[in-house]
């Protein structure tokens, strides 16, 4: 793997002419094969970058393959710099040609200038590319089995510190969870509920994250895991992440993991990528039969290439280019649910004004008073989730099990 590093002095950083110019050069470099191009705040895109250098290797191990990594002063990229170097370093083999370019921080703005002069160049891929490049890869998945035999052997491996970690976590709340639960006595289900808060605008980011019409809600997530406990038959749920109330929380059929790999002893160490492996040493180790339930997002796109088995809900109002990337990767592992309403009024706000008019949002908010005014529609709604959607969710569940 080659790591090169992109730098612009101070002044250079907000000079459009340089920052075009390094990038064409990064892709002038590497003109005999694909770059994938992605920012520093598209986390959830990572997992399809790393399904297309898979697909990519094993097709042509001799043919080059880069990612450009454009570092926005906003978004920090030490985990994913963590994750590049876990997912993709174990695949190459001798004559395998990675390289990873990456730029000084810019402010997210001169980082999209950048990006956009290259988009056109023959050779320039997006996470979008990333999703078809990979296609073929993921539906040819085996269920239970991680897409790379290699990654399997490194969350498997017990001397590998992956491993290790993971062992740390399980530990942390293995008493906890049999004073409450007992011991498992044969293959049982287990329901893995992730909660999504990242997009809503909040203080700190007046703006918000990414789709924030995808975030859960406290009085859905309560919902969601009253109605799958009722019908899905199962031991338990466990509720991954946050934006859960404490009426859920002390559901007595629900464990708490929270952030999960918060409670392993080499915190810090993991990218986002690495985090969701937890579950498939989990899974392999104690044998249980786990279905992850959650609004769609890049983390459930990556717990199915983890092998694991993922429902995740969609809405009825997405975009062609999302419904595409989302049929590609739909498999025996990775099932999305259409639902008619989201479980939050900002969601039941965006999907209202997107019927109106299809562009009326993309995927950020563009200004405050943009955040203000959804907000006001929002507020004459609510965060909760129809029965019918909770049927759809819970029917596919109940298919994923074994």
């Amino acid at each position: 793997m080659y790591k090169i590093p992109i730098t612009f002095t101070p002044d250079e950083r907000k000079d459009r002419a340089v920052i075009c110019d390094r990038f064409k050069d990064c892709l002038a470099a590497h003109r005999d094969g694909p770059v994938f191009v992605i920012g520093s705040w598209q986390t959830g895109d990572f997992c399809h970058i790393y399904a297309a250098a898979i697909h990519h290797f094993s097709v042509d191990p001799s043919r080059p393959f880069a990612i450009l990594l454009v570092v926005a002063e906003e978004f920090g990229a030490a985990g994913l710099f963590n994750d590049i170097h876990f997912a993709i370093q174990p695949i190459l083999k001798v004559g395998n040609r990675f390289t990873l370019y990456h730029t000084d921080p810019l402010t997210k703005n001169w980082a999209m200038v950048g990006m956009s002069a290259v988009a056109n160049l023959d050779n320039a891929r997006t996470p979008y590319d990333a999703t078809f490049y990979a296609k073929d890869a993921v539906q040819q998945m085996a269920r239970g089995q991680p897409l790379s035999p290699v990654w399997a052997d490194i969350v498997r491996g017990g001397e590998q510190v992956q491993s290790k970690a993971y062992n740390d976590i399980c530990m942390s709340f293995m008493q906890e969870y049999i004073d409450r639960f007992g011991r498992s006595t044969g293959r049982e289900k287990f329901i893995c509920m992730w909660g999504r808060t990242s997009g809503a605008p909040n203080p700190s980011r007046a703006l918000g994250g990414a789709n924030p019409h995808y975030d859960s809600s406290e009085t859905g997530n309560f919902q969601l895991c009253a109605a799958l406990y009722a019908f899905c038959n199962v031991k338990a749920i466990f509720l991954v992440g946050d934006g859960f109330n404490e009426e859920t929380v002390a559901l007595p059929f629900v464990f708490n993991l929270g952030a999960f790999w918060k409670r392993s002893r080499r915190e810090g160490f993991m990218g986002r990528f690495q985090e969701n492996g937890f579950f498939n040493y989990m899974t392999t180790f104690y044998d249980c039969d786990v279905v992850h339930v959650g609004m769609k997002s890049g983390g459930m796109d990556a717990l199915g290439l983890w092998g694991q088995k993922v429902v995740f809900m969609d809405t009825l109002t997405s975009p062609q280019v999302t419904i595409n990337r989302v049929e590609a990767w739909h498999t025996q592992n990775i099932v999305p649910v259409t639902i008619s309403a989201m479980p939050t009024s900002m969601g039941k706000a965006i999907e209202a004004q997107r019927r109106r008019d299809p562009t009326a949002f993309k995927t950020t908010f563009g200004s405050k008073g943009k955040v203000t005014a959804m907000a006001e529609i929002a507020s004459k709604l609510s965060n909760a989730f129809k029965l019918a959607d909770m049927k759809k969710v819970a029917a596919a569940v109940m298919h994923l099990f074994d």
